[in-house]
């Protein structure tokens, strides 16, 4: 993603063997195929552009969307798909195509019926991941990023698939294949290759190919030559792993023909079929709360969800004026579930609202959820989407109502289809019983809401990238001030939250600010979900009060995995500094982790036994952060080079002390230094490594790292390969 972008695109692309130009720093990228679709072909890719381009406020905020179409077109992005985005977009070429470049799921080259795609990221890698890589390239004879000679499997390698309590991960086009081993990863490539159906244990159904996965990716739905046989979802949640497994039904898909977004039914017509409930009976002041009915059947249902009070909340605060919720909102004293920990109502206040002097009643408000979970270890915000989405949507509708936004998004990375699908789904329940759409349960309140898929990239993850991203453009942190809250999306004011913050919002809202704050500590009160991932027996999502601790959280847990001792963990990813064993009693709130030197950030708590060399684990997540800068500044774009070079050579070479010298001080010419988080993020499991394991850095310096890496895989753990889920 960082490397110099020098785009052809004329219709005779260099010859192989042409001699670079003198001080060309890159090859030039070009795009393959005629300059130009066929008349049918293109009439017919205008009209499923249509609707997609229709459901946003400003047209090139489709740009992502359409490059799918395109891409689900050719296999792979193509001169005639940036020419056809353009057109329909008013765009230049090159204004495509800097986009196309910028993302990892838009491909420059013929892509195989099925992308399989290897975690490699350190996590998945520890338990196994590069031998699983290794093991299916031998076997088909390819190596990663290439395609086998019947155009069937392209085998690659992924970072981190917000997937890492089933590690090690496979995606087969971007669905979940978890805690693999070599041979079934081999087992499962042979049935693709054989034509065999096969289904995630956790999705919507059978595996589709890559072009119709890509369409479905584009909200256009599924390819009108292909008919599915499909019934009814798989849970969400593996069951416990002493429990038989039964083969995954599958989802009903949408009809052929890809319908615009659902029409609103008159007001009338919406509050009649929304019979008015009874008053709920609050729910128990203990948690869990957000993944309390997750192992039900069709969790994800809007019928399920409307069991469990779903919904009340939404009523309770189409009841109240909009300044009362983000008020009520504060007093919970609710902080921002996606790392940062900001107060989710201080947020929501900074919108002017329609009392102040600073509104402008011309100008509209959005909200959007961040939903690009991406953060190596980070992996709550997928499993509640696929689990209960009504849970979100509710979020969204009272957020929404709370700063007057009229247009809601969430952001999906793209890289998770049965996510997508799931919770396009629940969206459609939600529009066809009232919930969205206008005059939302006769309040006179509108909302329409948008759920976009992003196309691969980490830094979208920060907020102003994202809503770059969803502008249709490259993205890239924007410079603060001004912040989102006074011009974010379309220079409008708009708030940004996580997933976890805004499906947190309904229960606080239906059972009041003494009931979540009876939980949690005083300055971090309420509930959260603890991602437990590696090393443990029992891998998986906890929910817990803020202030738990990791030792209580493994007891939970069965502890690290038998005959094994902890090493090291994050307690909130890869980006927060490596914490030990003497911080196991440290309470995990933000002001706890903070004053243990490290940050509570996504509570994703990687475990890694003593068989993991920290060099090496340190090593791959540098590697991701440098892969993943965006390339605007120098520190971040530089610094991650150089460090991601010290350390290959230290664990694959050795190196003298002065290298350890050179890492400290290119690490903190990245922190603090670099235009986002990002770089700040690469830096903190350098600098925590030096600080708790520079006896281990020392060990590296003859001969390179003195670990044996099979110790530290799970394919001969006591007990088999330990799986996730919610617990």
């Amino acid at each position: 993603m960082t490397d110099p972008v020098f785009v052809d695109l004329s219709t005779s692309p260099p010859t192989e063997d042409a001699a670079p130009a003198q001080c060309t720093p890159a090859p030039t990228i070009t795009f393959d195929g005629p300059s130009a679709y066929p008349t049918e072909v293109a009439e017919r890719l205008a009209e499923q552009a249509a609707p997609i381009i229709a459901r946003y406020p400003q047209a090139r905020s489709a740009l992502l969307p359409l490059l799918h179409l395109v891409q689900s077109e050719d296999g792979h992005i193509t001169r005639a798909g940036i020419e056809f985005c353009a057109g329909q977009l008013d765009l230049t070429a090159a204004q495509v195509a800097s986009v196309a470049t910028f993302y990892s799921m838009y491909r420059r080259s013929p892509t195989g019926e099925y992308l399989v795609g290897v975690c490699t990221n350190t996590l998945c890698a520890t338990l196994g991941g590069d031998e699983i890589l290794r093991a299916v390239c031998d076997h088909l004879g390819v190596q990663p990023g290439d395609t086998t000679s019947d155009a069937r499997i392209t085998v690659e390698h992924v970072e981190c698939n917000a997937a890492c309590d089933f590690a090690p991960v496979v995606m087969v086009n971007w669905e979940f294949f978890d805690n693999q081993t070599p041979e079934s990863t081999i087992e499962l490539v042979e049935d693709l290759r054989a034509g065999v159906t096969v289904a995630p244990a956790r999705g919507t159904g059978r595996v589709r190919s890559f072009r119709q996965t890509e369409r479905e990716l584009a909200g256009a739905g599924p390819s009108p030559v292909v008919e599915y046989a499909e019934t009814t979802p798989s849970p969400p949640v593996e069951p416990a792993p002493s429990a038989a497994a039964p083969p995954p039904p599958v989802e009903p898909a949408p009809s052929a023909a890809a319908p615009p977004p659902p029409v609103e039914p008159a007001p009338s017509a919406a509050r009649s079929r929304v019979e008015t409930p009874e008053p709920p009976e609050p729910d128990p002041p203990e948690t869990p709360v957000l993944s309390r009915h997750w192992d039900e059947p069709e969790s994800w249902s809007l019928e399920n969800y409307l069991r469990h009070n779903g919904y009340r909340g939404l009523r309770t605060a189409l009841d109240t004026p909009p300044a009362d919720v983000i008020e009520m909102v504060k007093a919970s004293g609710l902080r921002g579930r996606g790392g940062a920990g900001f107060p989710v109502g201080m947020k929501w206040s900074f919108i002017p609202q329609e009392e102040s002097p600073d509104a402008e009643p011309s100008i509209p408000h959005y909200l959007v959820v961040n939903a690009d979970e991406s953060e190596p270890g980070t992996c709550k915000d997928m499993p509640l989407m696929l689990a209960t989405p009504h849970t979100l949507i509710e979020g969204v509708i009272i957020a929404a109502y709370a700063i007057r936004a009229h247009h809601a998004f969430i952001y999906v990375r793209g890289e998770v289809a049965s996510v997508l699908r799931r919770l396009r789904t629940a969206v459609d329940e939600a529009y066809a019983a009232g919930y969205l759409g206008t005059d939302i349960l006769g309040s006179g309140f509108d909302l329409e809401l948008v759920v976009h898929a992003g196309a691969g990239a980490y830094i979208c993850g920060e907020e102003t990238a994202l809503l770059d991203s969803l502008e249709g453009r490259r993205g890239q942190p924007r410079l603060r001030p001004p912040f989102p809250a006074v011009a974010g999306l379309y220079a409008s004011p708009t708030v940004v939250n996580n997933v976890e913050s805004i499906a947190s919002v309904p229960s606080i809202i239906r059972n009041g600010v003494d009931w979540f704050r009876s939980m949690g500590t005083e300055k971090s009160p309420g509930f959260t979900l603890y991602s437990l991932s590696g090393h443990v027996t029992h891998p998986g999502q906890y929910e817990a009060p803020l202030g738990i601790t990791l030792r209580q959280l493994l007891e939970r847990a069965g502890g690290v995995r038998t005959g094994h001792e902890l090493k090291f963990w994050t307690p909130g990813g890869s980006s927060t500094p490596l914490l030990t064993p003497e911080h196991l009693d440290v309470p995990l709130d933000y002001e706890g982790v903070g004053a243990a030197g490290s940050m509570l950030g996504t509570k994703a708590l990687q475990i890694f036994d003593e068989t993991t060399c920290v060099v090496g684990a340190v090593l791959r997540w540098t590697e991701f952060y440098a892969h993943e800068s965006c390339g605007k500044c120098t520190p971040c774009r530089e610094g991650t080079y150089w460090l991601v070079q010290l350390l290959h050579r230290l664990e694959h070479e050795g190196g003298t002390t002065a290298d350890l010298d050179t890492l400290a001080d290119v690490t903190n010419s990245v922190v603090g230094k670099s235009f986002c988080a990002l770089g700040d993020g690469a830096g903190s499991p350098i600098v925590s490594s030096l600080k708790y394991f520079r006896e281990e850095y020392l060990a590296h310096l003859d001969h390179g790292c003195p670990f044996d890496h099979s110790l530290s895989t799970v394919f001969d753990s006591p007990g088999g390969n330990p799986t996730g889920g919610v617990r």
